[in-house]
């Protein structure tokens, strides 16, 4: 168990096409897959739980997670957003990164082609007691956010020795 649990997607703000994209179906279960990974069942995102449009999961940031001794590391693929539009908080045991990818052009007049999606994001992940929030780290270079989770030293108990009165 690696200690974490995907409790959400993201919600697409802007349009996109939505057929002829065999990847926008896959987008609905990767919450799903991820929190597989971990013996946990992803909470899916509230497009799918309404039967939304796929696409609305669109700007779900992929993240893959590494298991390693004595910490997780957590990295998201953020294209196109830049370190000031990305948030990552703790709260509650729950790991939670936001963010924005904002458009270069103030409108689409003229455009012929716009596959580009724009708009906010949302993933969080429930924490569980092998992981130390209190001593999470971030860093972002060339539009990847890494995350390193340390884990909390596992503590043996030892025998402690009665002394015996008499």
């Amino acid at each position: 168990m690696t200690g974490l649990q995907t409790l959400n997607g993201s919600r697409r703000l802007s349009s996109a096409p939505t057929y002829g994209d065999p990847f926008t179906f896959i987008a609905r279960d990767v919450d799903r897959m991820i929190g597989s990974i971990f013996g946990h069942h992803a909470t899916p995102s509230k497009a799918s739980a309404e039967g939304g449009d796929v696409a609305e999961n669109w700007l779900s940031p992929r993240i893959d997670v590494f298991d390693a001794e004595d910490h997780i590391e957590l990295s998201a693929e953020l294209p196109g957003v830049e370190q000031d539009d990305v948030d990552v908080s703790v709260l509650d045991g729950v790991l939670t990164i936001t963010g924005e990818k904002k458009s270069t052009r103030e409108t689409n007049e003229g455009a012929r082609v716009v596959e580009r999606s724009f708009g906010s994001f949302k993933r969080s992940f429930r924490l569980n007691d092998t992981i130390d929030a209190d001593n999470i780290t971030a860093s972002f270079k060339n539009g990847v956010l890494l995350l390193t989770l340390p884990k909390v030293a596992e503590q043996k108990p030892e025998p402690r020795k009665i002394a015996i009165s008499g």
